[in-house]
């Protein structure tokens, strides 16, 4: 109830301001994004180029309630900054009320990335962000264009960026695309370390010692998150089944993940690697949100490794014996060293703010 009276409330608080001052966005120029040396290649779309002018609308249309049939939620409904684009609840409420079958992911670096969701459905922003609407927000094109059309800001912005004020699900997406692309989390201590080749400088001897064990098969976090020194985005984006379920039959997975895609068996039970970059803002954890705290999700690599037929065997070498069997010396160095991939000036930084406050 308390939910629906917040939801409520800021769609009449957003309605009553549409004519207040909000970021200039005249004078569109392209958006440089701010990424380290280290980083992979962007992947910005040839017909949905950055720009400034952009980026503003998009920010907008990402906070703004206007999206959903009902007016009642947004976005940063599900995608919070404080979490890192991620959301504390295990599940979020969609406009029907129902929740959603998958804990949200968090948004950031996804510029870097070509596949999204759990299960890798949907290969652009543009596309992922069309689901996301459709899905959770009931988004209805005809309905949202005569929404949007009365107010005069967005008047303004469509015409600026778009050259009409047609309103159409293409732009709305192209838009709400480009503010994502532009969410670049890189300064947590290990960024800072790295940047200016001093570890000891940001890191404890306890997280240095936690960053070795990452690195190597006591912990074997590199398999499926890379090396610490090379791949900075702390997820090989594959797909992995990483023993989460005893399942006795291939198809008794409660959820098929990628394999409900490819429609492949071997699929079955396996999901994306999540990047462990922002960890202590991101709970609770793994594609249901079944672990709420990152002890729960050292724990059950250390000790609650459970054996299905797409299990990775692989990357999960000590899957028989359970896990990795860290020691109490192991756990508190590693789990110390996985939050210094902690960004607490991303979560904070105003340009990713909801521009309404």
């Amino acid at each position: 109830m308390k939910n629906i009276f917040l939801c409520v409330f800021f769609t009449f608080f957003f309605i009553s301001c549409e004519d207040r001052k909000l970021p200039d966005i005249t004078g569109d120029v392209p958006y440089e994004l701010n990424i380290p040396a280290y980083f992979p290649k962007p992947n910005i779309p040839l017909d949905n180029p950055l720009t400034t002018n952009k980026v503003a609308l998009g920010r907008m249309l990402f906070y703004d309630p206007i999206l959903s049939i009902d007016s009642s939620l947004s976005c940063a409904s599900c995608h919070k900054q404080r979490f890192a684009f991620a959301d504390s609840s295990a599940k979020n409420r969609k406009v029907s009320h129902q929740l959603t079958t998958r804990n949200s992911m968090p948004l950031f670096n996804l510029v870097f990335q070509d596949n999204f969701f759990w299960d890798g459905r949907e290969k652009s922003i543009e596309s992922a962000t069309v689901d996301a609407l459709i899905d959770e927000m009931q988004f209805n094109e005809a309905k949202i264009t005569l929404k949007l059309a009365q107010r005069s800001v967005y008047r303004d912005m469509f015409k600026k960026v778009f050259g009409n004020e047609d309103y159409t699900q293409t732009q709305i997406a192209q838009a709400i695309s480009s503010f994502i692309r532009t969410m670049v989390s890189h300064n947590s201590r290990l960024d800072k370390g790295l940047k200016e080749g001093n570890f000891a400088k940001y890191l404890s001897d306890l997280e240095v010692k936690g960053k070795i064990i990452f690195d190597n098969e006591n912990g074997d976090c590199f398999h499926c998150h890379g090396q610490s020194n090379s791949n900075l985005l702390f997820t090989n984006l594959r797909f992995h089944n990483n023993a989460l379920d005893e399942v006795v039959d291939i198809s008794g997975f409660e959820d098929l993940g990628l394999g409900k895609i490819t429609k492949n068996p071997i699929h079955n039970g396996t999901f994306r690697t999540p990047s462990l970059r922002n960890i202590s803002y991101t709970a609770p954890y793994m594609h249901d949100g079944r672990f709420q705290t990152l002890d729960e999700v050292l724990n059950h690599y250390s000790s609650g490794l459970k054996n299905s037929p797409t299990a990775d065997r692989v990357n999960l070498e000590h899957i028989d014996h359970g896990g990795v069997q860290l020691t109490p010396e192991e756990f508190i160095q590693l789990k110390a060293f996985i939050k210094t991939l902690d960004d607490p000036e991303f979560i904070q930084d105003p340009k990713f703010s909801n521009p309404f406050k």
